[in-house]
């Protein structure tokens, strides 16, 4: 479909704990991810929200705050590499 994309998709941080893996067979050890939050908790978080590539690819971890909110809800955008 024309505009659309496969390296993309929707992640809810985890609570209780400081760091989110996403795996998806499309990221691979060069891309660059790009975080945008849907909530406003989310949108909160930024600040002390990062991204890291695994080296081997296949997957990211997203390093955050430990803390019980549960709607941290953030797009994500997978590109080049």
């Amino acid at each position: 479909t024309e505009g659309r994309s496969n390296a993309n998709g929707t992640v809810t941080l985890t609570a209780g704990t400081t760091t989110t893996t996403v795996t998806k067979s499309t990221i691979n050890a060069n891309a660059g991810v790009f975080l945008s939050p849907k909530t406003a908790n989310a949108a909160a978080a930024l600040a002390t929200t990062y991204v890291n590539v695994a080296a081997a690819g296949g997957s990211f971890v997203i390093t955050h705050a430990n803390n019980a909110q549960t709607d941290r809800t953030f797009s994500y955008l997978v590109n080049g590499g």
